[in-house]
C-alpha cells in the first residue's frame, strides 16, 4: 500500500464511488436529481477534520460502539461533502449511510480497513484537546 493512511484511503474510494453514482444518475430518470452545484461552506466555518474531530470527541471513551461510530461519523462527512449539506436531517440519506457502513463492514479487507481507519481517527481526535 502507499504512504496514505487508511482514513484518506477511504474517503478517496467513497468519492470515487459517489462520483460513479452521480455519473450513473445523470444519464438516468431526472427524479430527484440536482444540477446545480452544492452550497460553499461559509466563510470562517471550520473544516471537515475539525468538524470530525469535534463530532468524534463527543463519542464516549468507554462506549463499546466507539470505534463504529467514529467511523459513521467520518462516513456521513465524506458523503456531505461529497452530496451537499442540506442531506443533513434527511431520513433517507440516515438510510444510505446506514447501506454504505454496512455493505464496507460486510467485506473483510473494506472491514480492516475501517478498523484502522477508525483507530487514527480516535487518535487524531483525542490528541488534539
Amino acid at each position: 500500500m502507499t504512504g496514505l493512511d487508511p482514513a484518506s484511503q477511504l474517503a478517496a474510494l467513497i468519492r470515487v464511488q459517489v462520483s460513479s453514482l452521480r455519473r450513473r444518475q445523470a444519464t438516468g430518470p431526472g427524479i430527484g436529481r440536482r444540477q446545480e452545484p452544492a452550497p460553499a461552506a461559509p466563510a470562517g466555518s471550520p473544516d471537515l477534520a475539525t468538524v470530525v474531530a469535534q463530532r468524534i470527541r463527543s463519542v464516549a471513551r468507554d462506549d463499546p460502539q466507539r470505534e463504529r461510530k467514529a467511523f459513521r461519523i467520518f462516513l456521513e462527512t465524506v458523503l456531505l461533502s461529497e452530496l451537499g449539506q442540506e442531506l443533513v436531517g434527511d431520513p433517507a440519506f440516515v438510510l444510505m449511510v446506514d447501506h454504505v457502513q454496512g455493505q464496507m463492514e460486510s467485506d473483510p479487507d473494506l472491514a480492516k480497513a475501517a478498523g484502522d481507519a477508525s483507530r487514527l481517527l480516535l487518535k487524531s481526535a483525542d490528541g488534539a484537546d
